[in-house]
């Protein structure tokens, strides 16, 4: 246990360059005395890492380090090489240079390792888009990603979102300034992360931004700003403001997938089994469980059951024989 955190500890300095005790501490799950003992073992062990003292300092390792590839094990290179997102590189423009970096990776393994990552390579494969999938052209994605690159402020115009969206209250304004910060790609969907210029974070679905225009001013970003950490964030607070509409079905087995249960289903006999879910809104509800033909029925709640039974009854009329 504790060779793995020296080897996340190695790497994250290696990665993210100088930090402070309480930094390594919270990225690790330990104490700050924890990972003092733990930089004085690598210091030990010939690790170039050394401590910057007084306001602003941390540790850091000595320029131009790099640790080799040879202590990650067999199960940690399966998900590095299984995990590869295909459609988000090409948007990027980086598949090539990811398949060269695989190869590099590859060779630089040790030989009973290197034969794990061409295993894992050649029998799985995960591919993040539906059957329906409907993927948005990042129309914007090169100018944001320059943008986020070189540090450089956009001016962009943001347009009105058609539904629910973890975006924000700037949609219709005119050209405003903001600090972009980063890039997130969730399942078929690009979003940037930006600071406006009161200092607040948003997210902007590049979809829907109608204009962006790359300036010269550029923008120091902030140093205790992590992405992941804010994405994160972010999607907690959407989830929580999300309106909710729970329900109560029965459904055959083939359509339990149309729906995202909220609790273990309970079999009802016969291929049909009793779910919980949360829409958002009756309309909502109503519709998936017409689109369903049958294969669903409601239990709970009781205003739904009249909404079905209305719309079956407009239907029956609609289509009945003259």
């Amino acid at each position: 246990m504790r060779a793995e955190r020296l080897l996340r500890l190695l790497l994250h300095l290696q990665t993210r360059g100088q930090t402070t005790v309480d930094q390594l501490s919270q990225a690790m799950d330990v104490s700050p005395r924890t990972i003092q003992r733990d930089l004085e073992v690598l210091s030990l062990a010939g690790v170039p890492v050394y401590s910057i003292r007084g306001r602003g300092g941390g540790w850091a390792l000595l320029p131009g380090y790099r640790t080799r590839l040879t202590g990650l094990t067999p199960s940690e290179v399966m998900s590095v090489f299984v995990g590869a997102t295909a459609h988000v590189l090409a948007d990027l423009g980086l598949d090539a240079s990811s398949e060269q970096a695989v190869s590099k990776l590859i060779a630089a393994l040790p030989e009973n390792t290197r034969r794990e990552a061409e295993y894992a390579r050649q029998r799985v494969l995960i591919d993040h888009a539906g059957w329906d999938d409907r993927r948005e052209t990042p129309h914007w994605l090169d100018l944001c990603r320059q943008a986020v690159w070189e540090e450089r402020r956009l001016a962009i115009t943001y347009s009105e979102p058609p539904d629910p969206a973890p975006c924000t209250p700037d949609a219709g304004r005119g050209p405003f300034a903001v600090s972009p910060l980063g890039l997130v790609a969730k399942a078929r969907t690009w979003y940037l992360v930006a600071a406006r210029t009161d200092g607040r974070l948003r997210t902007y679905r590049l979809s829907r931004l109608t204009s962006a225009e790359l300036t010269t001013d550029p923008f120091t970003r902030p140093r205790d700003f992590d992405l992941a950490t804010y994405w994160a964030q972010s999607q907690r607070e959407f989830h929580a403001s999300r309106p909710s509409y729970p329900i109560v079905l029965k459904v055959r087995d083939h359509a339990v997938r149309r729906f995202r249960p909220i609790e273990p289903m309970v079999p009802a006999g016969d291929g049909w089994w009793i779910l919980h879910a949360d829409l958002e809104n009756p309309h909502e509800a109503r519709a998936a469980v017409l689109a369903q033909a049958g294969a669903a029925q409601v239990l709970a709640p009781p205003e739904l059951i009249a909404l079905i039974h209305e719309a079956a009854i407009q239907l029956a009329n609609q289509h009945c024989q003259r």
